[in-house]
């Protein structure tokens, strides 16, 4: 009785899916297929043999017509790598590093410590050196290191250090190897020498001084014109301050004890015409460099700084420096930043450094302005004017 209910059950759905899927119909379908081709494949077939016919009597050489053939290509030469300029070192000398050494000192927390005495590295943490940090910014501060500029090398210090693995045995070294670097790539700058300077371009090579009243330009152009002559180059001092009371004669007298000729004219006559004629006389006599003094004026005298405006323009310098003291503090950002807007400077040379200045005026001219700071005026004497030397600053700072 159950095999029967199966059977009819069975015979039931099949019934149904049949009429559903067209299954009667099934084999009458196929033979109707066999038996019609429809028009379209016919057609198909038809075109496919007519150009199999028409390949046949394509010719084996295909003549390309001139006008379709592809133009060569033109291959542009690989400009050559220029050299990278050099600067003073890779790294920061002995020197530089023994002084932030001796001044500084790292402080890790406790459970650095701790870490230090049973796993082979630690990771650095804010806390481990906050202390350090801080100290270095209140150096920096005190150096005269503008507030701005102080943040930032703190900041840049604390994304380099922070999160860094390393042996606990080394913690105290790798951060105050990271702090020299720090300062370090801050002041680094292209070496200036004078002498390859003047040896490069066409004589007579001038140079401008200028900056505020009272910072030491005639002083400075002094101290040029006797590394000029230990050099082997003559030169001619421009007397070109011809407002302040008394500046000729010092620069005449200068002149006098170095044994290099001055070109002046009368007190209040036009700085520029001063210049221009000190220029013809270089030029007459084959002298290899003019000294051209300027009157001091501050940034916001704007008709003094007019006139040093047209003094550049008839000159045409090929070299312009600031002269201004060391010892002024973070007014020196202000004074060079508009000086050079508006008379772009070549460079920077800092006066009365051996007056207990730091140096921190130094990171700020070159972070604020990127002015780079040329040479450094140490004492009275003709001798002492030295190159700017990162590793010397750096030991400056942290004296």
């Amino acid at each position: 009785m159950f095999n029967l209910l199966k059977n009819k059950l069975t015979n039931f759905v099949d019934a149904i899916a049949k009429k559903v899927t067209g299954g009667e119909k099934k084999e009458e379908l196929k033979e109707e297929i066999k038996e019609t081709k429809p028009e379209p494949v016919k057609e198909i077939i038809k075109t496919v043999e007519f150009e199999k016919e028409e390949l046949r009597e394509i010719p084996k050489e295909i003549k390309i017509q001139p006008a379709l053939m592809a133009k060569p290509v033109q291959v542009q030469p690989v400009p050559k790598p220029q050299p990278i300029p050099k600067v003073q070192s890779e790294k920061p000398s002995v020197e530089a590093e023994k002084a932030v050494d001796n001044q500084l000192e790292v402080k890790p927390t406790l459970l650095t410590k701790l870490k230090g005495l049973v796993l082979p590295e630690v990771t650095i943490k804010e806390a481990d050196v906050k202390n350090v940090i801080d100290d270095l910014e209140l150096q920096l501060l005190e150096a005269d290191v503008a507030m701005p500029v102080a943040e930032f090398i703190r900041e840049d210090l604390r994304s380099k250090l922070i999160g860094r693995n390393v042996k606990y045995s080394n913690l105290d070294g790798f951060v105050k190897e990271g702090i020299t670097q720090v300062l370090f790539d801050l002041l680094k700058q292209d070496k200036f020498d004078i002498s390859s300077f003047v040896n490069q371009r066409k004589k007579p090579v001038k140079i401008l001084f200028l900056g505020p009243n009272g910072h030491g330009k005639t002083t400075t152009i002094a101290k040029f014109a006797n590394m000029l002559k230990k050099n082997g180059f003559s030169c001619v001092i421009s007397a070109s301050d011809t407002f302040r009371a008394a500046a000729i004669e010092q620069t005449m007298e200068h002149a006098a004890r170095l044994g290099v000729a001055v070109i002046k004219h009368q007190y209040g006559a036009d700085p520029a015409a001063v210049a221009f004629d000190a220029i013809k006389h270089a030029e007459a006599k084959g002298i290899d460099v003019v000294l051209i003094d300027t009157a001091g004026r501050q940034e916001t005298d704007r008709n003094l700084i007019e006139q040093l405006k047209k003094i550049s323009r008839v000159v045409n310098p090929d070299l312009k420096l600031f002269v201004v003291e060391g010892i002024v503090g973070n007014a020196v950002m202000g004074q060079v930043s508009q000086f050079n807007a508006a008379i772009p400077l070549d460079g920077v040379v800092l006066t009365k450094v051996d007056c207990d200045a730091k140096g921190g005026t130094v990171i700020s001219i070159k972070k604020a302005t990127g002015v780079p700071v040329l040479y450094l005026g140490m004492g009275q004497g003709y001798d002492d004017l030295i190159p700017f030397s990162s590793d010397f600053i750096i030991s400056k700072l942290m004296a």
